[in-house]
């Protein structure tokens, strides 16, 4: 009697040589993908805090009052001062701000006080008023309209020591207060150096006697030099 032998089987446990390759390639594959994942992760957490910033840290760079103990504390100072400080700026900003005004009459770029040029001198402006020309107008500043108006626009121009000194102007932002009024006063006044209308200053102990500013600091000058060649005179 004979016995086949039968031919040993091939074991199940032993995977396939293809089957472990397709398996390598995946977990390669997902290697790749976390490491991608890692990095776009990385890339967007240095974006968003460069550029945006949770809701909650934002809270904390507010500044605020906070109260501790009855006692009112400003949250963040120095954000309070920066924004304190921008709004000042953009205050004075407002301010100073002039604007042009076209229609106006341009007037030369002498004072409207003291008729110097500004060749010698900085002047500032230009300042407007209304001007009625049946009162007094500067003709050393412009012609006057031969059209009938109740007012007209001019531009004026003065050296700063000239208009700091005129009595009852002020100086607000960018503009001076009262200055129509003043100028109709100003300009029916005399010098009593040089005879120019425009005189503001009042002589003290001189009723109805007025000067421009230049002119009596010329004449303290011109004064105080002749007193020296005079004290020079006796001494010699």
């Amino acid at each position: 009697m004979e016995i086949e032998e039968e031919e040993p089987t091939t074991s199940t446990s032993t995977p396939p040589k293809a089957s472990m390759k397709k398996r390598r390639r995946q977990r390669k594959r997902k290697n790749q993908d976390d490491e991608e994942y890692q990095e776009n992760k990385s890339v967007a957490n240095q974006i968003n805090q460069k550029f945006g910033g949770s809701k909650e840290k934002h809270k904390d760079e507010t500044p605020m009052f906070e109260v501790r103990n009855g006692k009112a504390t400003i949250k963040n100072s120095g954000n309070h001062r920066l924004t304190v400080s921008r709004t000042l700026d953009t205050h004075m900003n407002k301010m100073f701000q002039w604007e042009e005004e076209p229609e106006a009459i341009e007037s030369s770029y002498n004072c409207a006080l003291c008729h110097e040029q500004g060749l010698k001198r900085e002047l500032f402006g230009p300042y407007y008023i209304s001007l009625n020309p049946a009162k007094h107008w500067p003709n050393f500043l412009a012609k006057k309209p031969t059209t009938k108006k109740p007012s007209y626009k001019i531009e004026l121009w003065f050296h700063g020591t000239c208009i700091l000194w005129a009595p009852n102007v002020n100086l607000h932002g960018s503009q001076l207060t009262n200055l129509d009024h003043q100028m109709d006063i100003f300009w029916s006044q005399n010098c009593a150096i040089c005879r120019k209308t425009g005189a503001a200053i009042s002589v003290q102990n001189k009723k109805n006697m007025h000067v421009h500013y230049p002119c009596a600091k010329n004449k303290d000058e011109k004064k105080g030099d002749e007193e020296e060649e005079e004290e020079k005179r006796v001494l010699e």
